[in-house]
């Protein structure tokens, strides 16, 4: 599964606008300005961002296998899944999907599409 990267990014700022910033920073997100940045571009471009989030959801679920009816289960071992690597942890839903040997998680499966007849 393909993680999402940061990006780090050089802002010259008046003094004065850094320690308000900072300021709101102490108050909103326990001093971390990092954090506080990020909130205010993301609350200031709510669509644009919701745009880009949808985009990647859907290119990430063209590239998920389909999973095998009737393999759902629950783990009961510990393990690592075959498409994203990371842990599976005992009661995760898990299934066999096509092109793969051992379950996966089936949160890394296409959704199943519901049809209303």
């Amino acid at each position: 599964m393909e993680k999402v990267s940061s990006k780090r990014l050089i802002v010259n700022l008046e003094e004065y606008v850094v320690e308000v910033a900072q300021e709101k920073a102490n108050i909103m997100f326990k001093g971390d300005l990092d954090c506080y940045i990020n909130w205010l571009i993301c609350s200031n471009n709510k669509h644009e961002i919701k745009k880009k989030v949808k985009l990647i959801d859907e290119v990430l679920e063209a590239k998920k296998p389909q999973s095998i009816p009737d393999t759902v289960k629950t783990a009961m071992y510990n393990n690592e899944c075959d498409f994203c690597k990371e842990p599976i942890y005992q009661g995760e839903e898990i299934c066999q999907a096509e092109g793969y040997e051992h379950y996966i998680h089936k949160k890394c499966c296409k959704k199943e599409s519901k049809t209303n007849f």
